[in-house]
């Protein structure tokens, strides 16, 4: 006991550095990240801070927040001065950063193969919107430095969810064992359906039928007479009544008696009446026509 204080009095002596015993943190720093400095990002996406960090100090960290509006791309670099007069030739300032659920999504330190380099940076691609933490901090007792963080964001599209199937399928339960041979017994009768009950309308009269649908009437101008056997041949004109067609009922205006049409094409359709011809031209020159 007594040789360990004479050493220390001896390296107080000599202005010999003590190395700190200490985490690097000030006892009530217990989660020093729940008061992480916030980084907003500028017109151009883009956000800078300075800082220094000494574990002598209890300032052996620095944790910073920033927030990713959309999907997108994040780069985080730091410039670091270390002491001129540094006694630690593994000096390293180490980074991490951490998605919103705090898990370390990148990292440079002793570990890593940029260990010792004086500037550092992280490109994080496909990260969801949200906050996001990075962390400085020294690894040896007797380091400090100085820095500059910067960090930058780029909007990119969203990443297509990738699907799982089958994995979430649930499988198929057991299905009940059909026989091969029909086990149905010989004398088994299917039961018979029930006959639908006849409803008797007593007292009350049925409904009435519906109307006739209308007749279609066209009009059709006659354009030839000829006297044949057993009356008048009438020829039609179809241009002034197209819907005309075979077996249709005719009827001139004026003149008593009907007739049916025929040997309708493209331009006439041809009538045999019993009027004379001198009762046809006594009439309009027209003929109604009805549907058959």
């Amino acid at each position: 006991m007594r040789w360990i204080v004479s050493l220390s009095i001896v390296l107080a002596a000599c202005g010999g550095t003590p190395i700190p015993t200490h985490n690097g943190y000030k006892p009530k720093e217990a989660k020093p990240w729940m008061k992480a400095k916030v980084l907003k990002l500028d017109d151009k996406l883009e956000a800078k801070t300075d800082g220094s960090v000494s574990y002598p100090d209890m300032r052996r960290a620095r944790w910073y927040e920033i927030t990713l509006p959309s999907n997108g791309q994040l780069t985080v670099s730091v410039e670091i001065t270390p002491p001129g007069d540094a006694v630690n030739d593994d000096f390293d300032l180490g980074m991490e950063v951490l998605d919103p659920t705090s898990h370390v999504i990148s990292k440079s330190d002793l570990e890593d193969g940029d260990a010792h380099e004086l500037t550092k940076k992280k490109t994080l691609v496909d990260l969801l919107p949200g906050k996001y933490l990075i962390h400085l901090y020294l690894q040896s007792r007797m380091d400090t430095a100085d820095f500059v963080l910067h960090a930058s964001f780029k909007t990119t599209a969203a990443a297509e969810a990738k699907s799982d199937f089958p994995a979430q399928v649930p499988f198929v339960p057991a299905l009940a064992l059909v026989p091969l041979q029909d086990d149905t017994p010989r004398n088994y009768k299917p039961p018979t359906p029930n006959k639908p009950v006849q409803v008797s309308h007593v007292g009350h009269r049925p409904p009435p039928p519906p109307p006739p649908a209308p007749v279609a009437t066209v009009t059709a101008r006659i354009i030839g007479i000829q006297v044949v056997s057993g009356g008048t041949q009438l020829t039609l004109g179809r241009g002034t009544a197209s819907g005309a067609s075979n077996g249709m009922k005719g009827k001139i205006n004026g003149v008593a008696g009907g007739f049916e049409i025929g040997n309708c094409n493209e331009r006439t359709c041809s009538a045999t009446v019993s009027a004379t011809p001198d009762q046809i031209k006594n009439s309009n020159g027209t003929v109604t026509l009805s549907g058959p």
